[in-house]
């Protein structure tokens, strides 16, 4: 069995209670956690720059990553 991890990105807003309202799982596919957890970083830092600074500000916004770990049934490549 193989594992796999997908990265999945979430534009959230904290303002008064966490709400994430926006998700996008990425074309992404990375081989251990470290790789996902790297890329997803450097694509929320990039994804960010298609808001503007009063949107994130008067909003709270912020992207938060997620790394879903995937088992993949059988041979290894």
């Amino acid at each position: 069995m193989t594992t796999k991890f997908i990265l999945i990105l979430h534009l959230c807003m904290f303002e008064g209670e966490p709400n994430c309202f926006s998700s996008q799982v990425t074309k992404y596919e990375f081989n251990d956690h470290y790789s996902c957890v790297r890329q997803g970083y450097m694509a929320a830092y990039k994804s960010l720059d298609l808001l503007t600074v009063e949107e994130i500000n008067n909003s709270k916004l912020a992207v938060k990553i997620e790394c879903k770990e995937l088992k993949i049934k059988g041979k290894k490549i």
